[in-house]
């Protein structure tokens, strides 16, 4: 690996105290790091500046300074161009990246080849409107649909055009097993380990006994009709990014995305191991 991007949370203070000691422990003769363009005012020598869009190009391996949310940030922009990413947790729980910033000496890992690459399934969900595909977008996490109100939403699920279940509530999360350990979780969903590559679905806060947890196999086409009682409309929001309005008459579809998150490991740890450390 020559090519580094450092892609910090300049929110959070963690972050913009550990940056030099990583520029410091990456820094050698025929390797280029690049920072976000937004960070000029960073006086790092021989650090090199560059739009994301534009560093995840011409990068071999991304840099993440801060927690989760940082991650899936980055994540499908990385997935679009197969770029690896190495989390540096500055965040809460962490439960993606891999490094503590009392761990930074793993870096030297990376030039020694002793790493792996752990590959995440990732989601993806169009909502159709009178026939026509209005949004689209990725997830590493998971996608959420909630109503915008205290309205009760109701929900119907397919798979495959075949009805699933019914239910109202206060919305519902699809999930990649790495998202099972996020939303999902705290939702009283199920935890799966990245290796079965299932989509989860999860009722939030159901107003019913039956409406169960469902765990799915990769190839289905999750298919979601939701609206809130009074006609509002419903937000669906991927990886908690901006939220997107869908009206009641809208088509959710939900499959697995071509696309793929890579994840370096250094340090060898199993999902059990770590499912035991984070949480």
């Amino acid at each position: 690996m020559k090519n580094f991007f450092i892609y910090p949370n300049t929110r959070k203070d963690g972050a913009r105290a550990v940056l030099p000691q990583v520029c410091g422990r990456l820094m050698r003769d025929g390797v280029r790091l690049l920072l976000p363009m937004e960070m000029r005012q960073v006086q790092i020598a021989d650090v090199g500046y560059m739009p994301v869009d534009e560093a995840v190009q011409v990068s071999d391996l991304a840099v993440v300074l801060g927690g989760d949310g940082t991650m899936l940030r980055l994540a499908r922009e990385a997935a679009l161009h197969k770029l690896p990413m190495l989390g540096i947790n500055v965040g809460h729980v962490g439960f993606m990246t891999e490094l503590e910033p009392d761990e930074l000496g793993e870096m030297e890992k990376l030039f020694t080849g002793e790493y792996v690459i752990d590959s995440r399934m990732m989601l993806h969900v169009a909502v159709q409107r009178n026939g026509r595909i209005i949004y689209e977008d990725d997830a590493l996490n998971d996608i959420v649909i909630k109503g915008n109100s205290f309205r009760i939403v109701r929900v119907c699920i397919l798979a495959d055009d075949e009805e699933v279940t019914r239910f109202n509530g206060d919305g519902v999360i699809v999930s990649t097993p790495s998202g099972s350990t996020a939303y999902g979780l705290s939702a009283g969903g199920p935890i799966i380990e990245p290796s079965a590559e299932n989509i989860s679905l999860v009722p939030i806060c159901a107003h019913a006994l039956a409406a169960k947890s469902f765990v799915f196999a990769p190839e289905r086409r999750i298919t979601l009709a939701a609206a809130c009682e009074g006609g509002d409309d419903v937000s669906l929001s991927a990886d908690g990014g901006r939220s997107f309005a869908v009206r009641p008459d809208d088509r959710i579809e939900i499959t697995r995305s071509r696309l793929h998150s890579r994840l370096v490991r250094l340090k060898g740890n199993s999902f059990y191991t770590i499912l035991q450390q984070k949480l």
